[in-house]
């Protein structure tokens, strides 16, 4: 019975993933009905791709610290891009390029995923790798407190899974 069970779980998860899937196509193409055949089958793939080969594990994203989650990730991708484009824009500013190696609080699966994702669309940094609970980091300027930001954003996932983080080894 709990192989079964897991099944009808499988196949909703898939069924939730396709419609959210073909939704976001159907945006992107601004509704135009000649490329929703293409979209619900790109959809429809990628949901059981990602039930059938991306184990789940037991963290769900807390809709109501979505919007919060949102806000936060925005301004930061803003400021990343405005960042970005000055370092271009004015050769002279400091770069002092290298990595980090830091050890993530967070729980494996989902909130590392979204921890290793969003890494790399702040400012001035870009996931290398996250082996385990050792995530490594490349900055543009090591001058640049980024141990405070990971922090920050581990905070700000722990709070969308609704789960704790542990403490700094």
């Amino acid at each position: 019975m709990p192989e079964t069970r897991q099944r009808l779980n499988d196949v909703m998860t898939a069924w939730g993933r396709f419609l959210v899937l073909f939704l976001l196509w159907w945006i992107i193409s601004e509704g135009d009905g000649s490329g929703l055949w293409f979209g619900g089958i790109a959809a429809a793939l990628v949901a059981w791709f990602s039930v059938r080969f991306f184990a789940g594990d037991d963290y769900r994203i807390r809709w109501r610290a979505l919007p919060g989650f949102a806000v936060f990730f925005l301004t930061r991708s803003v400021a990343a891009g405005t960042d970005v484009a000055l370092r271009l824009l004015r050769p002279a500013l400091p770069l002092q390029p290298g990595e980090i190696t830091l050890t993530t609080r967070l729980p494996g699966g989902a909130p590392h995923g979204l921890l290793a994702n969003t890494l790399s669309l702040l400012p001035g940094t870009l996931t290398v790798s996250l082996r385990g609970d050792t995530l490594v980091l490349h900055g543009l300027d090591l001058r640049m407190d980024l141990e405070a930001s990971v922090r920050q954003v581990e905070v700000r996932i722990a709070r969308l899974f609704g789960c704790r983080l542990e403490s700094a080894s």
